[in-house]
């Protein structure tokens, strides 16, 4: 008898430990928090259980204040392979030694190409979620400093149209930034 007993404990004290996600309905602080802890798992799966690639949350506009609120975290956070991200595409999705930072990908501008995919309808709206400069005419990364200016750039324009859903005015026109 103890020994069912202590299986059915176990058995319930592992999915009480277990960080459940609603990809249909996405807290946006946990994603965030996963994100930096490494434990967002929610993949499509081949029929033989290999990952295939990462589910980004179904975000919506309610969800583009609280985005806008942590996109102002300028972390890299690295290993990458758990952030959802273009599935289409073969460009790594992270910066590769940028000002001495090692690779990673950047949580606030991370954030900012979630904000982008919610405005696209769900789509994605570029292949990586970097933000570049043209220099010289060579696209350059951002920095840290940068991301936090484009973020404003967001914020101002959540205020001014995306509140009231007038997605055709974008954040970057004629901003200089552009989505790799």
């Amino acid at each position: 008898m103890k020994t069912p007993l202590s299986l059915i404990f176990t058995i319930l004290l592992l999915f009480s430990c277990t960080d459940n996600f609603n990809i249909e309905n996405p807290d946006v602080k946990q994603f965030v928090m996963q994100l930096k802890n490494g434990t967002y798992n929610q993949y499509v799966y081949t029929e033989d259980g290999s990952k295939l690639w990462t589910i980004m949350p179904e975000f919506s506009k309610n969800d583009i204040p609280k985005l806008l609120q942590l996109a102002g975290d300028t972390t890299l956070v690295s290993p990458c392979d758990h952030f959802p991200t273009n599935p289409i595409s073969s460009i790594p999705p992270y910066r590769t030694k940028i000002n001495n930072e090692g690779e990673g990908i950047m949580i606030g501008e991370y954030l900012l190409w979630c904000v982008e995919s919610i405005i696209n309808k769900g789509k994605f709206i570029s292949l990586t979620p970097l933000l570049v400069k043209i220099v010289n005419e060579q696209p350059m990364f951002l920095t840290a400093k940068e991301v936090l200016m484009v973020r404003e750039y967001y914020v101002t324009w959540w205020e001014k149209y995306g509140k009231n859903e007038t997605y055709e005015v974008y954040p970057l026109t004629g901003k200089g930034y552009y989505w790799r």
